[in-house]
């Protein structure tokens, strides 16, 4: 019976021991768990103060965004308006030195109601008149030296003013004026622009390129031409003068302007009608191996066309 009680009493008291283990367990998980709800309630503090510092940041930054954009596009307007008074100010020089330019070489600007009509006084350059668009092998070729090199001077001085790039770039060597396709450099042919101790065919191809860059300037300064009017240099000069556009391309919107239309082929057939009363075959073959020589001709289609209603080189 003792042994049954102190076995018993041992019993318990292991039992209240393990109790009092338990119950200092559950006490130390209760300390965890209350810190761990601490921190958890500190990080939500915390949190939520972020998220206000958030969103008073982002209201920060749109407001100072749009501040930003809105000087931004005040001093982009300022910048605007004062290259569009710098473009002004450069029309209105280069307008008072073609004007001056015009008055020293003689070259008239009133206004006519064709734009492509040929004014009576308005076709001489140093007062030497500007022959007709054909018939020119009636002329003396120091004649027609002289009228070729005064365009040339009158083209190349626009050209400088407007700050035009011109297709065809003249060349001087001593006296001989020379043009040749600017695209090319090493391999360049050039053509004459001296009728003078000069084949024809070869004379007549450089024409072309000559027209074919007045014609280009035109372009550039808001005229097109129509093909057949491009051996009127003279005139197509006074045209480029009067044109309202001003040829700085930076300064255009992209496809603000159209695409050069005419065909170099075209001005040539306008060229070899200078000289000729009616198709030349002869003459129109040898046009053609000057061009194949200066690399005009595409190889598509790098053939004449013969008949006799047709003079376009094709």
């Amino acid at each position: 019976m003792q042994q049954l009680y102190e076995y018993r009493s041992s019993r318990l008291e292991a039992r209240r021991q393990r109790i009092a283990r338990l119950r200092q367990q559950i006490a130390q998980r209760q300390q965890q768990v209350t810190a761990a709800q601490q921190t958890l309630r500190t990080k939500a503090d915390t949190s939520e103060q972020r998220q206000a510092q958030l969103r008073e940041l982002e209201q920060d930054i749109s407001v100072q965004l749009a501040r930003h954009v809105r000087a931004e596009e005040d001093a982009q307007a300022q910048k605007l308006a004062a290259f569009q008074r710098l473009l002004e100010a450069l029309r209105k020089d280069r307008e008072i030195l073609c004007d001056a330019l015009c008055g020293v070489v003689g070259l008239q600007l009133e206004a006519s109601e064709d734009e492509f009509a040929v004014l009576a006084d308005g076709v001489c350059l140093f007062g030497l008149p500007w022959p007709g668009a054909e018939g020119w092998d009636k002329y003396p070729r120091e004649y027609i030296d002289a009228c070729v090199g005064h365009c040339v001077h009158v083209l190349s001085v626009l050209a400088h003013y407007y700050h035009a790039s011109l297709p065809f770039r003249i060349v001087k060597r001593g006296a001989q004026l020379l043009i040749r396709p600017h695209w090319r450099a090493a391999d360049a042919g050039e053509a004459p622009l001296s009728a003078v101790d000069t084949e024809l065919p070869a004379f007549i191809v450089g024409l072309a390129m000559l027209f074919y860059n007045i014609a280009y300037l035109c372009h550039c300064q808001g005229v097109e031409l129509p093909p057949e009017r491009a051996t009127h240099a003279v005139e197509n000069l006074r045209l480029a003068v009067l044109g309202t556009s001003i040829s700085l391309t930076s300064a255009e919107p992209a496809g603000s302007r159209s695409a050069f239309a005419i065909d170099v082929y075209d001005i040539v057939a306008q060229a070899m009608q200078l000289y000729s009363d009616g198709p030349d075959l002869e003459l129109r073959q040898q046009v053609h191996s000057v061009l194949r020589s200066l690399h005009l001709c595409d190889d598509a289609v790098d053939s004449v066309d013969y008949d006799d209603e047709n003079w376009a080189i094709i």
